[in-house]
């Protein structure tokens, strides 16, 4: 008999020991060392001992699709005579990182059920997460809501969507009411406590939504230095980092953990809405928002733009809801963002580099992902008017001062810029943009004065500080602002004054700041004076005036400067609308188009 304080993973056997669960490989992995008193454990045995220890077995009685890849193998393994594209998984005895461990049947008139491991990169679902049917008596939330709304056919889907689900993505189109369809399904939950991170702008918006279903007493939105939890709990993503706590005093953001204010408070249910926010795993905000939700047990995450510039936007947004496909980063880069490596001599040795900005296999991506995802459309499920986007063709006033500045960047370009990085181009274009957006502030200016005239409220959108003061001091006291530099209170008060205000024509916000989470239904004209080089922030910007609420057409105007960068620019959002449609079903959805920019710029002199 072997003795087992002379084997590696003592620990882990000594565990074992102690099973008492009904994973019957566990059992079986039990009764051996009963029997022998100790046997070698290889790491990927002792993960499954340990990771499995406290997890019962998941009946779910469900086929499963799986890749022609696991396919291929398991007509290998079971000796068939075609290639099984799906399985009935019986029972999933539990998992490792990378595989599940599951009991079923791999061809239809199977008579035994073998158990054998399933690749979580090769199945077209997470396997521990098993739709439920519900019901929901909405007649109840009517009663509640001040405003006597009543869910429309396409808020009870969502709700019950999100109902089935412990995480996924509601991914509507912008001004379908997910913040409300959210709300409503995590009453009817049953859930104790709630947190929703939200951007700072939306705050307010979350506190006033949700206090039409309860008290305001049980709605608490978190400040920096006060900490006062309640049954919904509102925090904005750039003060998450104050509620957590450094090891060992390091300021470096991967030593962030979570302390006891967010980990510890017990919340059931963690709603982030503009998940989009959250799509970098090396920025400091989803580091903290990854780490919560592994404490969190239900996770639903809102977004009119899931993929707002590549597929690579998409995986953090899938690892939060537990897809399979994220279990290794690699696989998904390969598969789905026709990644390239390559090595790179640094000083500190050979380095392993990756571009992961491309997209392929979209049809597939989709197909793997839509269990999670709910889509619509606006135009498919409101009676709303029409939305008119529409080039605006002008003429700048100093065409010889634009083409002095374009000509000093196109001789940089030429002589150096080939071989740098699109993030120096950035850098160099905003001079240009900058001049352009000030010189458009003009022709923006006759629009929405024309639109005035008319008896018509006006949004004009910009990216810049300078064109902002602009036409925020051209209207003046008939105008209102929103930019980042203003706190909740004042950007609230803002679209306030737009939306109940009579005397007030003209909304003057930042693309990215007030192009998200806000509502001005009052306004029937949207001038974008400025491009971004993700069209994903312009629909995102347009869809604040269409939207649930709005009466009339909105007429969307993009002023474009003839014979300048403007006209490539808006050439190539056009262009590249539809590459992440497949994926979605959205056209509106994009890739970022600097690196074209800048490649027809440099061969064809942007002219």
């Amino acid at each position: 008999m072997l003795d087992i304080n002379k084997l590696k993973n003592k620990k882990t056997l000594l565990k074992l020991a102690e099973y008492k669960g009904n994973n019957e490989y566990l059992v079986s992995l039990k009764d051996k060392l009963d029997k022998e008193g100790g046997f070698p454990v290889s790491p990927s045995l002792a993960e499954y001992i340990e990771r499995n220890f406290n997890k019962e077995p998941f009946n779910l009685n469900e086929v499963v699709g799986i890749t022609d890849f696991l396919g291929s193998q398991l007509k290998e393994k079971f000796d068939l005579k075609h290639t099984p594209t799906k399985v009935l998984v019986e029972t999933v005895l539990g998992d490792t990182t990378k595989s599940y461990h599951v009991k079923g049947k791999v061809f239809k008139n199977q008579k035994y059920s073998p158990t054998f491991y399933i690749p979580k990169t090769q199945v077209y679902q997470n396997l521990y997460e098993k739709d439920v049917e519900v019901e929901v008596d909405f007649d109840k939330y009517q009663e509640k809501d001040s405003r006597g709304w009543r869910a429309f056919k396409h808020q009870e889907k969502g709700i019950k969507f999100l109902l089935s689900k412990n995480q996924c993505i509601l991914g509507d189109d912008m001004g379908l009411g997910k913040t409300y369809m959210s709300i409503v399904a995590a009453l009817e939950s049953g859930v104790e406590k709630i947190l929703v991170i939200c951007p700072a702008n939306a705050k307010i918006n979350w506190f006033r939504e949700i206090s039409n279903f309860v008290p305001e007493e049980d709605i608490s939105i978190l400040k920096t230095g006060h900490w006062n939890p309640k049954k919904f709990t509102i925090i904005n993503y750039d003060i998450l980092k104050n509620f957590h706590t450094l090891k060992d005093g390091r300021k470096k953001y991967e030593e962030w953990e979570v302390n006891r204010h967010l980990a510890d408070e017990g919340f059931d249910l963690m709603i982030i809405d503009e998940c989009h926010m959250a799509k970098n795993p090396k920025a400091a905000r989803t580091k903290i928002i990854n780490q919560i939700g592994e404490v969190i047990p239900k996770k639903w995450l809102l977004t009119g733009t899931p993929i707002a510039n590549r597929p690579m936007d998409f995986y953090n947004l899938l690892s939060l809801c537990e897809s399979p496909l994220t279990s290794s980063w690699q696989y998904y880069a390969f598969r789905y963002c026709d990644a390239k490596k390559f090595r790179k001599k640094t000083k500190n040795g050979m380095k392993d580099i990756w571009i992961t900005d491309g997209a392929s296999n979209l049809e597939e991506l989709h197909e793997r992902t839509k269990r999670l995802i709910l889509r619509r459309k606006k135009e498919d499920h409101l009676e709303l008017p029409p939305k008119i986007v529409a080039p605006y063709y002008i003429e700048i006033d100093d065409m010889k001062e634009y083409s002095n500045v374009f000509d000093e960047y196109l001789a940089w370009a030429k002589s150096e810029g080939k071989n740098l990085g699109a993030g120096r181009h950035m850098v160099e274009l905003v001079v240009l943009r900058k001049y352009l957006a000030l010189e458009k502030t003009k022709q923006s200016i006759e629009l929405a004065e024309q639109a005035i005239e008319n008896g018509k409220k006006v949004i004009i959108f910009t990216n810049f500080t300078h064109s902002f003061d602009a036409l925020i001091n051209h209207f003046g006291n008939i105008s209102v602002g929103h930019n980042g530099k203003m706190n909740s209170k004042q950007k609230q008060r803002s679209i306030d004054l737009f939306q109940e205000n009579d005397d007030i024509k003209v909304f003057v916000g930042n693309l990215i700041s007030a192009g998200t989470a806000i509502t001005l239904t009052k306004a029937e004209i949207v001038i974008m004076n400025d491009l971004d080089f993700v069209p994903s922030n312009h629909a995102q910007a347009e869809d604040r005036a269409y939207r649930i609420g709005q009466s009339s057409t909105v007429n969307v105007y993009y002023p474009i400067a003839i014979g300048t960068i403007d006209e490539m620019i808006y050439k190539i959002l056009e262009k590249k609308r539809k590459i992440i449609d497949t994926v979605i079903g959205d056209e509106h959805q994009t890739i970022d188009i600097s690196d074209d920019l800048i490649t027809q710029i440099i061969s064809k002199d942007g002219r």
